[in-house]
């Protein structure tokens, strides 16, 4: 029954994945410059965007959000108000944008004694319509804020929280300012962060559940289900020790702990969606050594690092990390001092100087996709092809063959993103995009 409401849950993310996927064209035989035109949005240090929804062409970053098509066309080119600047950290001084399948909802700053401000843009024209005037802050600090929709109506949702004490969620109607519901935990809470706001540009998350607000508190485990205007809580069997992440998955909540003493002791146990259940689906405990962390004591950990990539959940253990699923099973277990790093739908074993193998042994004579020059930090953007970060606004974009030859590479101020059937990214003062050679 579970996987079974997992996999109708899972259908239609995964046709709108099919809808907003890269072209799967054969991007090593060669490409074509399609446009560079004047950037339209300013990039942040690391050369991107704050916003990018790659289906519809919007980018945004600071107080400028502009639309552009894939032939360079700037369709629109809003300003922001300051306090609704992009700068992708949601509940903090500055706004960041929750995902929405029509107008964009824009999280804003919050001033003093108040909730954050809410906004809309409206994606096809670019009309930035502030919200109403948000309710009174509770005592504490802004930890947590998400939007969501229940009966038609989107629904505003923060958490204040005291040093090391309770937490008073708020809901508010974000189009009147109505208060709908309080609640208060009677001690801390970790809260799950909400999917598209946990790194910018990111491709859909078609494994992870987006539901609005997952948080563990007072040994229950709490959430709000899209569409829907209440809580869910339940008592649940939680590790020992202090919860240190919440992870969502399409099929379960997994909680993972801090590391714990001299032995860096943690302990992750997943629970099925059925609100009837306390006891963990599985639970496993290993010792958390991350090689990758600059640590200058304790523990080497690193708590931006995800645990969850994709389909793959990892526990980093010093006898080797563990790489499976959120059903509890663990496919591949690395050597002592290695970490998993994911590049097109294989794992590579990594080692802190940089030196990596693969870890399943396939046939010599099997094609890879991978080039060895590739580094920790590349990121996929689409079929073979690869963007290298380097230091501050300069990057790489590289493509390999199916043997994972490099065919070409190209300067980049940033990361790139796919808009239509082009390959899109800054370079110094211009927007380039490229296509694949007929």
């Amino acid at each position: 029954m579970r996987r079974l409401f997992g996999l109708l849950v899972l259908l239609p993310l995964l046709a709108g994945c099919f809808v907003h996927a890269p072209p799967r064209v054969e991007w090593y035989e060669g490409v074509e410059d399609a446009f560079r035109v004047p950037l339209p949005v300013p990039t942040d240090a690391s050369g991107g965007w704050t916003l990018v929804n790659w289906r519809l062409g919007v980018i945004g970053q600071g107080r400028v959000v502009a639309r552009i098509d894939e032939s360079g066309e700037v369709l629109w080119r809003t300003r922001l108000p300051a306090r609704f600047a992009l700068t992708g950290r949601p509940g903090q001084v500055h706004a960041v944008a929750s995902p929405s399948e029509g107008r964009l909802t824009l999280i804003g700053a919050a001033v003093p004694g108040r909730l954050p401000f809410i906004a809309t843009l409206d994606p096809m024209t670019g009309r930035f319509a502030e919200l109403a005037h948000p309710p009174a802050r509770p005592p504490g600090e802004l930890r947590y804020v998400t939007v969501t929709s229940a009966s038609g109506t989107r629904v505003a949702v923060a958490a204040t929280c005291l040093p090391e004490s309770s937490c008073t969620l708020t809901a508010w109607n974000a189009d009147t300012g109505q208060v709908r519901w309080k609640h208060r935990t009677r001690g801390p809470a970790v809260f799950a962060t909400p999917c598209a706001q946990d790194r910018a540009g990111r491709a859909d998350h078609y494994w992870r559940r987006c539901d609005p607000l997952v948080f563990v508190a007072d040994g229950r485990l709490v959430t709000l289900w899209d569409d829907e205007d209440r809580l869910r809580s339940r008592p649940v069997e939680l590790p020992e020790g202090d919860i240190a992440q919440v992870l969502p998955t399409l099929y379960s909540i997994v909680v993972v702990t801090a590391p714990q003493g001299p032995g860096c002791r943690a302990q992750a146990a997943a629970y099925d969606l059925e609100p009837e259940t306390t006891a963990p689906a599985w639970q496993r405990t290993f010792t958390w050594d991350q090689p990758q962390a600059a640590v200058h004591e304790g523990c080497r950990r690193d708590p931006s690092i995800p645990l969850i990539e994709e389909s793959r959940l990892t526990l980093p253990d010093s006898a080797g990390a563990l790489v499976g699923d959120d059903s509890g099973k663990f496919y591949l277990s690395l050597k002592p001092g290695e970490y998993p790093v994911a590049y097109g739908g294989q794992v590579l074993a990594y080692r802190a100087d940089g030196s990596h193998r693969d870890p399943r042994h396939a046939p010599a004579t099997a094609p890879r996709r991978l080039p060895s020059e590739l580094v920790p930090a590349a990121q996929e953007v689409g079929p073979g092809i690869w963007y290298v970060p380097g230091k501050g606004r300069r990057g790489e974009i590289i493509a390999a063959d199916v043997y994972g030859k490099i065919t070409w590479r190209r300067t980049t101020s940033g990361p790139a993103f796919f808009l239509s059937n082009r390959l899109v990214y800054a370079h110094g003062s211009s927007l380039v995009a490229m296509r694949a050679a007929d």
